[in-house]
């Protein structure tokens, strides 16, 4: 017997399904923020050019590149396994409420990413603060 006879699709209930698309949504929605301030970066790279004004413009990053595009690609991912879960869903049970639980999920998703940027933020301005307090006080002693 090969491994791909072993294979057998285990069809999902309705409840599963109906946390699927709310998940996915989520993943979406904390994938969104990312993705669109990656390609605005890129786009403001592209538009400032370099500020000294003498020699070759500089051009964009390439890893910002890299990464405004594998963002976008695992977003499009999670955004058609969220539209065949919710295909599925539809298929099982005709009044299934998509639209609530997707939107739902979007709104969780964009809560937890900002709540991590916020925290991210303030640790970072905590780092910098006691930074630039060890080298002052380092200078006044």
């Amino acid at each position: 017997m090969s491994p791909t006879e072993l294979i057998v699709e285990i069809p999902l209930s309705t409840e599963r399904l109906r946390l699927a698309v709310a998940g996915l949504g989520g993943i979406a929605g904390a994938l969104l923020v990312p993705v669109v301030s990656s390609w605005l970066g890129l786009l403001m790279q592209l538009l400032e050019g370099d500020s000294s004004g003498l020699g070759p413009r500089r051009g964009i990053s390439g890893l910002a590149a890299l990464k405004a595009l594998l963002l976008t690609i695992l977003l499009a991912f999670i955004a058609v396994n969220w539209q065949q879960a919710a295909s599925e869903l539809r298929q099982m049970q005709s009044e299934a409420p998509i639209f609530g639980a997707t939107l739902s999920g979007f709104a969780v998703g964009l809560a937890i990413w900002t709540l991590y940027a916020l925290g991210l933020s303030a640790l970072r301005a905590d780092f910098e603060r006691a930074r630039l307090s060890r080298r002052v006080g380092g200078l006044l002693r």
